[in-house]
């Protein structure tokens, strides 16, 4: 038992080492900004995001549709942005915030389109010695969100 905790111990000091990230080059982080700003101000961009909603991870594109469960405090046609933005990305490039991406970069706006329940699920409870049933309805509220756009502003060296 003692030999394994030593060897978890020396694994985990192996794994965790106290090296900080460093920049390589000026020259090739502008040149990559450069690629990206460049990709985003063409006309036939696809953008997808990866969004945090409701303890949930979305991936989403625009006209999209996502179901989020439970009671959500919102009217149908009320206009939302979305802003813990986890990741952006289109055909050649991604961006991953840590933990979240800056909301002056990306702003995604979302429709309520639809408020509703899901279908009834039934448990049906008997206890066999005691003579007891029960017939018990289950269902959870739904809001229906539609994606407008996903704007992604250019990125600064």
């Amino acid at each position: 038992m003692a030999l394994r905790r030593s060897l978890n111990l020396m694994r985990c000091q192996f794994l965790c080492t106290n090296i900080k990230a460093q920049i390589v080059g000026s020259k090739k982080t502008s040149k990559i900004v450069d690629r990206i700003n460049a990709e985003v101000a063409s006309k036939n961009k696809l953008l997808f995001a990866v969004v945090y909603l409701n303890q949930r991870q979305y991936k989403i594109c625009e006209n999209d549709l996502i179901t989020i469960h439970h009671h959500v405090p919102l009217d149908i046609g009320d206009k939302i942005k979305l802003e813990k933005v986890l990741m952006v990305g289109g055909k050649n490039f991604s961006l991953f915030g840590r933990p979240l991406l800056n909301s002056s970069n990306v702003r995604i706006n979302a429709t309520v389109v639809e408020k509703t329940t899901t279908y009834p699920e039934l448990n049906y409870v008997q206890v066999d010695h005691k003579n007891i049933r029960k017939l018990l309805w289950f269902s959870t509220e739904l809001t229906v969100l539609r994606i407008n756009e996903i704007i992604f502003n250019d990125l600064q060296t």
